[in-house]
């Protein structure tokens, strides 16, 4: 397909980088000419400078013949108007990146007028993705979520868990106490997709698929701390932190919010009058402590300076606090965190990008049941990736049990879970693919996996 990605933010150099790499031809638009040079540099995409609400610069970049365009600049109205003007030109497809809560308010109208097919909100993803994690036990890294009954957990194998001489994976269940599986393994910079012989080394960093039900008996092998969090504080006021706030006080769980701009912290005393608005430097270690970092169950640190944000959850880390979630745009400084064991850490951009691939992989192949693809995730690093896939009639091995030598799978790919009418199922040789399951698919990047068929042999 051909795809125009209007904005070389973090997203949209995800994209530049990740859309090639599923054989699509991909023409990217900026203001910058640097960032353009720099990225057509870097990978299979032609570049044009100029803004992508000019009609002009669309039609250069294809827009008469485009199948999507993905608009991910930093600007809302910018992302609506060059939607807006390659459907008129002929795209036939459009997506929209919109952050502003009182836009956002307006995704449905926006869709049926002006034929914007998808609208994503990354603020109000990230604050969902930050709100989920906040729930899972201890420093335990919850890497995806699937239709509200199951999660990937991110843990690393110590010698507590695993013998010198390894540990196989048929007792990984007896070592964890509960029904879960392994979806992946990283072993220093190699990834693997584990079969039943696979045997598993101190300090593998492993993908636990399990129900949330289990999380918490898992966490308790692992000996995290489940503590239930009351009692939040969101360091940075922006609009994140607003959808936060929200979410939480929904909970019922008591929330405190340090911005350092004024006019800010009015306009959130009026949008949440139920939490603690405090005009304060949250980079001040004093005034952390004054609000109370030391008792507090959680702190997010969600400035707009991932320099900022890591410094505050490494002095929140070094006052004990159990519950660290880091928003961060930058690969490196997440590796960074990883060595000091805060490796709770949020990236919107990858969210972002997460939904961009899942969107274009579904118009890939038409279905007239519906989306074939309901959320993707990249997992170790990008090396690997969760799909959650619903099963339509027209799948091919509907009712064939796993077991069977005709339901073969292709190289590097694992059904780790099947999710049969909200029931969570780990397979086995007698699980069966049933229509209207929903089946988590983890796979090594570069499958290109539009459909649950594609994923069989034959």
């Amino acid at each position: 397909m051909k795809i125009i990605i209007v904005g070389l933010g973090q997203t949209g150099i995800l994209l530049a980088e990740r859309i090639p790499m599923e054989n699509h031809d991909a023409t990217v638009i900026d203001t910058d000419k640097e960032k353009i040079e720099n990225i057509t540099n870097l990978y299979n995409v032609n570049g044009i400078c100029g803004s992508g609400a000019s009609k002009e610069i669309l039609m250069q970049a294809g827009a008469a013949t485009a199948d999507i365009i993905i608009a991910v600049s930093s600007v809302d109205e910018i992302n609506l108007m060059s939607c807006m003007i390659a459907k008129n030109c002929g795209t036939r497809y459009a997506m929209a990146r919109m952050n502003q809560p009182e836009l956002s308010r307006d995704k449905d109208y926006f869709k049926s007028t002006f034929q914007i097919d998808s609208i994503i909100n990354p603020k109000l993803e990230t604050a969902l993705e930050m709100h989920r994690q906040i729930f899972v036990p201890g420093e335990l890294k919850a890497d995806a979520y699937f239709s509200d009954v199951a999660t990937i957990i991110r843990l690393r194998l110590t010698e507590k868990l695993i013998p010198a001489q390894g540990l196989p994976m048929k007792e990984i269940k007896g070592v964890l106490g509960a029904d879960m599986l392994i979806a992946t393994v990283t072993r220093g910079k190699k990834l693997y997709i584990p079969k039943g012989d696979f045997v598993l080394q101190k300090d593998d960093v492993v993908g636990v698929i399990a129900a949330d039900t289990a999380i918490s008996q898992i966490a308790a092998r692992l000996g995290a701390e489940h503590k239930p969090v009351r009692h939040a504080m969101l360091v940075g006021g922006g609009t994140t932190a607003y959808y936060l706030g929200k979410l939480l006080l929904e909970d019922n769980k008591s929330v405190t919010i340090l911005e350092n701009n004024a006019k800010r912290c009015a306009e959130l005393a009026e949008l949440l009058p139920e939490a603690n608005i405090s005009y304060a430097d949250g980079t001040d270690t004093e005034i952390l402590l004054e609000e109370g970092l030391e008792k507090t169950d959680s702190c997010i640190s969600m400035t707009g300076k991932d320099d900022t944000n890591m410094v505050i959850s490494l002095f929140a880390w070094s006052q004990g606090v159990k519950s660290i979630i880091t928003r961060i745009n930058t690969t490196s400084y997440e590796k960074l965190l990883n060595k000091v064991n805060i490796d709770i850490t949020i990236l919107p951009a990858l969210i972002s990008a997460n939904h961009v691939l899942s969107f274009i992989r579904n118009l890939a192949v038409h279905n007239a049941k519906g989306n074939d693809i309901q959320c993707l995730y990249q997992l170790a690093g990008g090396m690997a990736e969760a799909t959650e896939f619903i099963a339509y009639d027209n799948c091919k091995k509907l009712g064939i049990a796993f077991r069977q030598p005709e339901l073969k799978l292709k190289k590097d790919i694992l059904i780790a879970m099947i999710i049969h009418e909200g029931q969570v199922i780990i397979p086995d040789g007698n699980s069966r693919i049933l229509s209207g399951d929903r089946v988590i698919v983890i796979s090594k990047k570069g499958n290109g996996l539009n459909t649950l068929n594609d994923i069989f042999h034959g």
